[in-house]
């Protein structure tokens, strides 16, 4: 029998590595893939051109839809499918956004104490989305009240400041970041009384208002009415606090803003 030629021995070995190069492509595309910030245009199409981002009935903070698709394009972690605390992701605002700059554009809006008050409005608003929207609405609205009860109390003591101006509308987005932590997380759902742990915080939140008044620049003629005023406010605060959650909720954002 004749020897194949070394042209048809080679065909197979060539066909081999074909095979080979077209089948290890697609994991290569997978890797680059997964590195990949996703970008979700959660932004609905149609309806009105303003949007009200504000998550809880009375505030009102419009938006039209062109100007929140622009930041979502520079602030994608906005719309993060793993939600982290608001003064996280503003840390890392714009990392994996279009870096494009021009004049009508621009890519840090944020960069301010103004700015970083929208942002928490944004972030805000997008986590409502995820955590079902209008599902958690007594949550939302009562945990506002609680955090905005908390900074009006120390605002007062403090006599005010810059930073319990702009907490106010930043307790929206540590409001959404409490409900994402909350819902479907059964830590919460405390079987016994929290009688006992909610008299210690208010008992311990009215000592503090009583040391600081007497500790602080406060007038002998002002203290008693302004003691009185404030024990109204944590009056209205034992009232919102009916669980576990709101009552661990307080507790955090107190004990970490101030």
């Amino acid at each position: 029998m004749k020897p194949k030629p070394m042209r048809y021995l080679l065909i197979p070995f060539i066909l081999s590595l074909m095979l080979g190069c077209s089948q290890r492509a697609p994991t290569s595309q997978t890797i680059q893939n997964a590195g990949q910030h996703p970008k979700k245009d959660s932004i609905l199409a149609g309806g009105a051109d303003t949007i009200n981002i504000s998550t809880i009935k009375t505030d009102t903070f419009k938006y039209s839809k062109v100007d929140l698709r622009k930041i979502l394009k520079h602030n994608p972690e906005l719309n993060d499918s793993t939600p982290v605390h608001p003064d996280i992701t503003y840390g890392k605002r714009g990392i994996w956004g279009d870096s494009t700059i021009d004049k009508s554009d621009p890519v840090d809006i944020f960069n301010s104490e103004i700015g970083q008050d929208e942002y928490y409005l944004l972030y805000a608003y997008f986590l409502k989305k995820k955590n079902r929207g209008e599902k958690y609405q007594t949550e939302r609205e009562t945990l506002t009240k609680i955090y905005r009860d908390i900074n009006s109390i120390f605002d007062a003591l403090a006599q005010g400041g810059t930073y319990f101006g702009h907490q106010y509308n930043r307790i929206l987005g540590e409001a959404e970041y409490s409900i994402y932590q909350g819902k479907d997380n059964y830590y919460y759902d405390k079987s016994y009384d929290i009688t006992k742990q909610k008299m210690l915080y208010i008992n311990a939140l009215k000592q503090q208002i009583t040391d600081e008044l007497n500790n602080g620049d406060f007038l002998e003629s002002e203290k008693s009415d302004k003691k009185k005023e404030l024990f109204e406010t944590v009056k209205e605060l034992d009232g919102l606090i009916t669980d576990y959650f709101y009552l661990k909720s307080a507790r955090t954002f107190q004990y970490s803003n101030y």
